[in-house]
Parts: C-alpha cells; structure tokens; sequence
C-alpha cells in the first residue's frame, strides 16, 4: 500500500513539475515575443526617424539622399555592381540610385535590403506608423507607401499579400520629394 502511495505521490509531483515547467515556459516565450516585438517596433522607428530627418536608411549612414556618389567612392570604395543609374554594395546590403547625367552623381534615392528588416511584418508598420498613403500588389512584390508630402518618401517592399496576409518586409527605398511632392 505504501508503494501505491509512494508511487501516486511521485507522479503527482511530476505532473506538477511538468506543468509549473510548461506554465513558466510560456511565460519566458511571452517575454521573448515582447522582446522580439520591441526590437520590431525600435527598427521601424530607426527607419522612419532617418527617413524623415535625413533622408537617410539603416544601412546607408552617413550617407543620405542627395549626397553624390562619389562621396561614397570615396568613403567605401568602388561598387561592388555598378550601372549607369544604379551602384549596389551588396556586402553593405544598400543599393544607391544616382543621375548619372550630372557630374557628381547625385544620389535620388537609397535601397536597404538588410537581412534584419526580414522580422518585421506588415502588420507591424502599419501599428506603429499608421495607415499607408498608398498599398500595390505588383509583380509578386507589395508596395506600401509613406511620405510627409514635403521631405522624403518612404516604398516598403513586402512579399507578395496574396501569399500571406502579413507578408514580410525585404526591402525599403528612401527618395527625397521637393516641396510639391514629386521627386528630386
């Protein structure tokens, strides 16, 4: 009888265990989705700060929209990959766009593709940013676009929403706009 009870008592301890175990397991994956969350929320602030402020991406400072590109020839080297309206620096994850009909090539507008903005969702820019002035499906790719209408535009390159609902983030193209809302 006492080994019945010895036994009971062993797997009522181990249950218990187990289920403290699981309940603060859960607890710890609330504190890493809130955590993983703020990370979310602090880049996208990052983003849209430097795009508004300075024209500028995560990737590319010190470099903003509207420096040449030769400033950055001259700081990070020759282009990896370089067209006549496009000059990639793959290892840096930025592509600047530039006229290439004016001497010191200025810069029109600024890729980032760093791996880090593949965490963040749709759902997530819109939460914190609000509502796009304007969202295309195009090409497989989803367009949301941002702007101040007066310093800078902001396209997020999704994946296609027709995929996924919250489609993922996998890349942003900073351009500054003059003050009647077309582009530099």
């Amino acid at each position: 009888m006492k080994l019945k009870q010895a036994s009971r008592v062993i797997k009522s301890f181990v249950i218990f265990t187990f289920a403290l175990l699981m309940a603060s397991g859960s607890a710890f994956a609330s504190d890493a989705s809130k955590s993983e969350e703020a990370n979310v929320d602090q880049l996208i602030q990052q983003i849209m700060g430097l795009a508004s402020e300075s024209q500028q991406t995560i990737s590319s400072v010190p470099f903003a929209v509207g420096d040449s590109l030769k400033k950055v020839e001259k700081s990070w080297g020759p282009a990896d990959d370089l067209s006549t309206v496009a000059a990639n620096y793959w290892s840096r994850h930025i592509r600047f766009l530039y006229d290439g009909s004016m001497g010191r090539k200025p810069i029109t507008a600024i890729d980032d593709f760093d791996p880090k903005l593949q965490t963040i969702h749709l759902s997530d820019v819109k939460r914190l940013v609000g509502e796009p002035v304007s969202e295309v499906e195009q090409e497989g790719m989803y367009y949301v676009t941002y702007t101040d209408y007066e310093n800078y535009k902001i396209v997020f390159n999704f994946e296609s929403a027709w995929m996924n609902p919250d489609p993922i983030l996998h890349m942003y193209t900073v351009e500054k706009i003059n003050t009647k809302g077309k582009r530099k």
